[in-house]
């Protein structure tokens, strides 16, 4: 874990599924729960079933993990904190896991958005998505946000709206180019409303409106090279700038100039602001921490 103050390490924990300030790590049979903010360990439980199952990932909250076992005509899944386990048996071996909020279980079957109410009402289809991409969650966990990109160069948003328990997509700019459609990054605005997806490789910066469910502003700006590497996005503390990387260069998203500033050459694996926003802390090749000069 990184100290965004001082660009330090300050723990190192093993690797799991993370939601929230949650991680959950798997060992066989054995769960365990820490505190990404303290390194503390909160919680475990073990699997009280002795087949092997897989970590999947976590409930919105992070207090529940998921897990599955896939055979050729049953998928289990097992949901599991520290003090309870729930089981449930689906047909068929093409389900993969979306999202647990409450309730309901969101599984992608298929080339469909699933839910599953495990409190008794059964499953049903919600949507049509896209194949499974990037994802992440707004903060306090009421969206899940998962970037498809298509063999043609088109790039989406699955937009789960677990509160409501529906779901849709929402279409990005930008045809022709697989390599420069996997650029998109996503950014969050921490009011937990508001996505921003920037392309370096297509030069677009789309403002999506979660709640209207639309996009509200989309402009562009010269485009970086066509690496087809994954971008990362860090929004700042007071929320009025984003910084993109990819495996070449830096930039800074002005949003309410709606402008883009190129900044230094530099492979980019994660970022980070500062809390005083003097530094940009990035993680590079090796997994070596630089401070970044912030435009």
């Amino acid at each position: 874990m990184l100290d965004l103050s001082s660009g330090q390490t300050r723990w190192r924990l093993p690797g799991g599924a993370i939601a929230g300030t949650t991680l959950v790590h798997q060992d066989g049979q054995l769960l365990t729960w820490f505190d990404l903010a303290t390194g503390a360990r909160t919680g475990d439980a073990v699997l009280q079933e002795h087949a092997p199952f897989v970590l999947v990932g976590l409930s919105q909250d992070g207090r529940r993990a998921v897990l599955a076992r896939t055979e050729r005509r049953v998928t289990s899944i097992a949901i599991v904190s520290p003090r309870r386990q729930t089981w449930i048996y689906l047909a068929g071996n093409r389900w993969s896991f979306e999202a647990l909020a409450g309730g309901s279980l969101y599984l992608r079957h298929n080339g469909e958005l699933w839910r599953d109410e495990f409190g008794g009402s059964g499953n049903r289809p919600l949507a049509a998505i896209g194949p499974p991409g990037l994802q992440l969650s707004s903060p306090g966990g009421r969206y899940v946000l998962t970037l498809t990109v298509a063999a043609t160069g088109s790039a989406a948003v699955d937009v789960l709206d677990t509160s409501r328990g529906v779901a849709s997509t929402l279409r990005l700019p930008g045809r022709g180019s697989a390599a420069a459609a996997r650029t998109y990054a996503l950014a969050p605005d921490p009011d937990g409303r508001h996505l921003w997806a920037i392309a370096p490789g297509y030069g677009q910066v789309v403002h999506i409106d979660l709640l209207a469910d639309r996009v509200v502003d989309a402009y562009t700006f010269t485009p970086g090279p066509q690496n087809s590497v994954a971008a990362v996005a860090a929004m700042s503390p007071d929320g009025e700038q984003i910084a993109v990387g990819d495996a070449g260069r830096v930039w800074f998203v002005h949003l309410a100039a709606r402008k883009v500033v190129a900044g230094k050459s530099h492979v980019v694996l994660a970022l980070g602001w500062s809390p005083d926003q003097r530094h940009l802390w990035a993680i590079g090749e090796r997994s070596r921490v630089s401070s970044l000069p912030v435009r």
